[in-house]
């Protein structure tokens, strides 16, 4: 069985706490303070790995391929920590997990894309999302999209951090799944803050197999859902593009959520 190790590194290499099990790890930290420059490091002894990852008490445990069998997570601290909950990483105890998906549960029915632990410039860590809108306040960044808080109905920092176009006409989302997986479905969240924000009225979803649709949006802040084909397809990324804003005097649309909905099989 696999071997998962689960380390609170300090800035100064410092390990600052470990445990280490097989298929689980838990790692508690009791009656210390996150510190400037701390991050959370989770290793394995075997590559290409399913996960199921919750390195917060208060992130939605999220299914994580790691390709390279490593994960490392810095606190965030200040503007870095907007699109999280205001209670996360706060405190004197913190608790956190990874184990090793069941075979039998790669059948379940998910959010695909559903990864609250993505980070900018990830590597070997899936689902990942990436753009190229060039937002850089925390708030805006491709991570919100698929983080797993779908209110839509204001704009700033959690719970209503969003993917935002920074300005582009021709900007786009992309989530990478590391592997194949099989989607059914897309469904996408606009941010909903009226009159404040516009929306787009028409947007391509593009798969990595080929297949594209062109989807017609409504104004609204409801989970608006599209079909990706009779019986699903195999893909390793899906691209969110060719947006098309409605005629409407408000200057920003965004995305508060894209989901993929199928199975790991």
């Amino acid at each position: 069985m696999p071997q998962l190790t689960l380390s609170l590194v300090g800035a100064d290499g410092a390990v600052r706490g470990t445990a280490t099990g097989e298929s689980l790890v838990q790692l508690d930290t009791r009656y210390a303070e996150y510190q400037p420059g701390d991050v959370l490091v989770l290793t394995a002894d075997e590559k290409n790995l399913e996960l199921e990852v919750m390195l917060d008490e208060s992130l939605p445990p999220s299914v994580v391929y790691l390709t390279d069998g490593r994960l490392e997570f810095p606190i965030p601290f200040e503007a870095a920590r907007d699109p999280y909950p205001s209670h996360a990483f706060l405190g004197d105890t913190h608790w956190g997990y990874a184990r090793v998906l069941d075979p039998r549960e790669r059948a379940t029915w998910r959010d695909l894309a559903l990864n609250s632990h993505d980070l900018e410039g990830a590597t070997g860590t899936y689902p990942h999302a990436t753009t190229n809108s060039g937002a850089t306040n925390p708030r805006f960044i491709a991570r919100n999209a698929i983080d797993g808080t779908w209110q839509s109905i204001h704009h700033g920092r959690w719970p209503y951090e969003s993917w935002g176009i920074n300005g582009r006409d021709d900007a786009w989302l992309q989530v990478d799944f590391g592997r194949p997986v099989h989607a059914e479905e897309a469904v996408l969240v606009l941010r909903a803050d009226f009159p404040h924000d516009t929306w787009w009225q028409q947007a391509t979803l593009t798969c990595s197999d080929g297949y594209e649709t062109t989807v017609r949006l409504e104004k609204s802040g409801l989970p608006q859902r599209f079909s990706l084909g009779e019986g699903g397809r195999n893909i390793e990324w899906i691209r969110l593009s060719n947006l098309v804003k409605a005629d409407d005097p408000a200057e920003f649309p965004a995305l508060t959520q894209l989901i993929v909905m199928g199975t790991l099989d």
